[in-house]
């Protein structure tokens, strides 16, 4: 008898247990909302909620929560520099959001891709996904999610350009374009939604007023911004707006304003796990203690920013090549499908062909038409191979050798880096003749993005010589103390 009481209280136990797990289409809601409240605020913190959400949003076959938990994931993990992660969700986001016919998301998917092929460098395909993002986009017709999408296009249209070298925007077209983004977010309905995007589009305009030297504006909209942010809870504006301030104060020499802006944005950093900004706060500390000639506070951050940039560099480095090399063997997959397709297509052609001879000189006609287009796909095949074979190039053999040859101070190092790295060696000569073997091969260490750390361990110096060294470098190069060295040589 009591077995049989034990049993039924444990089912009525589970059963209670299972039906808590279930959601209700307002409890969904709610969640999403809470979700993107948090997410608005503190993007680069929101990866747990969102992997969590997204397992309930999908057991409850809710779709909106679900494509919206992904395009999250993908913003979160791309401010944390996941360049891997961010790229699969971006493309889930896509795929998902084509499934429903939710244009807001496929542009907002293609855009974060495109965003990402920018940043690691294939440009050529950015600018198709960004023009295929922009296009979906006036099917939208919700007026909130049409102006919401069109002014984060605009915004990523500066991103990218800020990660093209050869064709970089003018101090004019930045202008231009921040001042319809944020005329664009202006016209967002939803209170909340319009407060946060004209926060973050006034530190755009506050940015470029500082480069036009209009401080008076710059720090107008900085201020506002920051305001807004306050008032809003928002972390993530909160701190752009106190980077830009900062910058407006370094640009004016005003260093002592310029720390009291970054005692505050730097703790605030922490907390959102702004890992970027709390670097560049590092270096914003150490150049304006340098400035006020306070060497105890100027190496302090200095090895701060030298502690972090190295733990960045290093994660970035190695994330770029994966997700390249990613990209790379999924296009080769692609493309062995397509060749698969097309042969089984000329396969089909020619049975096809075989029965229709015998209708004489018109079928015979229509079968040379098919063999040229087929000629021509073969060819359209052949100059895909051709951009695989020059992307799996950017990660060769001879980088590897390269770098083995640098980590072992091989005297034959420099030799061989001229001959994988011509161009930069012939820049150097000609914009720099003075300078000497020594200063080219450690010009070459930091065009492979060696660290301090990894410079002093494998030439068997001190790091405060690579550090000599790279002030002495700077000097001769005429490069400001601002700039990082190892990006000024990767750019070159």
């Amino acid at each position: 008898m009591k077995k049989k009481i034990l049993f039924i209280v444990f089912f009525i136990l589970s059963l209670s247990f299972y039906k808590s797990q279930e959601y209700n289409r307002k409890q969904l809601d709610s969640l999403l909302t809470h979700a993107q409240d948090f997410f608005v605020k503190t993007p680069n913190n929101a990866i747990p909620l969102n992997e969590k959400n997204y397992k309930i949003f999908q057991k409850a076959g809710y779709s909106k929560g679900m494509i919206e938990s992904l395009y999250m994931l993908s913003i979160s993990h791309l401010g944390l520099g996941h360049y891997q992660k961010a790229l699969f969700y971006a493309q889930e986001t896509e795929k998902q959001a084509s499934e429903v016919d939710d244009y807001k998301y496929i542009s907002n998917g293609l855009r974060i891709s495109a965003l990402l092929y920018s940043l690691l460098g294939l440009h050529s395909d950015a600018k198709k996904m960004f023009a295929e993002a922009f296009s979906i986009s006036d099917k939208i017709t919700d007026s909130d999610d049409f102006y919401e999408a069109r002014g984060n296009l605009y915004n990523t249209r500066i991103e990218m350009s800020a990660y093209s070298t050869a064709n970089p925007m003018t101090v004019p077209e930045y202008f231009e374009y921040a001042k319809k983004i944020a005329n664009i977010f202006s016209k967002i309905k939803n209170t909340k939604v319009r407060s946060s995007y004209l926060a973050f589009s006034y530190t755009t305009l506050g940015w470029v007023y500082t480069e036009k030297k209009m401080y008076d504006s710059a720090y107008h909209y900085s201020n506002k911004a920051l305001e807004m942010a306050k008032n809003d809870g928002n972390l993530h504006n909160e701190c752009i707006a106190l980077n830009i301030l900062t910058y407006t104060s370094m640009k004016q020499k005003k260093y002592q304003q310029a720390i009291a802006y970054l005692e505050k944005l730097i703790p605030l950093s922490q907390k959102a796990n702004e890992v970027n900004m709390l670097q560049s706060s590092y270096k914003s500390m150490q150049v304006s203690y340098k400035s006020l000639s306070n060497k105890e506070k100027e190496m302090e951050y200095l090895n701060k920013y030298d502690v972090i940039t190295d733990s960045l560099s290093r994660n970035d480095k190695s994330l770029r090549e994966t997700s390249v090399q990613k990209i790379a063997l999924e296009r080769e997959k692609t493309f062995i499908d397509e060749k698969d397709k097309l042969y089984l297509l000329i396969i089909a052609i020619c049975l096809m062909s075989a029965l229709v001879s015998y209708f004489g000189y018109k079928s015979y006609k229509g079968y040379k038409q098919e063999r040229k287009k087929i000629k021509h796909k073969e060819i359209v095949i052949e100059e895909k191979e051709y951009q695989l074979t020059e992307l799996k190039l950017k990660v060769n053999n001879a980088f590897e050798e390269v770098v083995e040859l640098a980590k072992k101070d091989d005297s034959s190092f420099l030799t061989r880096f001229s001959e994988v790295y011509p161009d930069f060696i012939q820049k150097m000569h000609l914009a720099y003749p003075n300078l000497t073997p020594g200063q080219l091969k450690f010009c070459a260490l930091l065009k492979l993005n060696f660290s301090t750390k990894e410079i002093a361990h494998y030439t068997n110096i001190t790091i405060r010589s690579v550090e000599i060294k790279k002030g002495r470098l700077r000097k001769q190069l005429n490069i400001s103390s601002t700039e990082d060295l190892n990006k000024w040589m990767m750019n070159l």
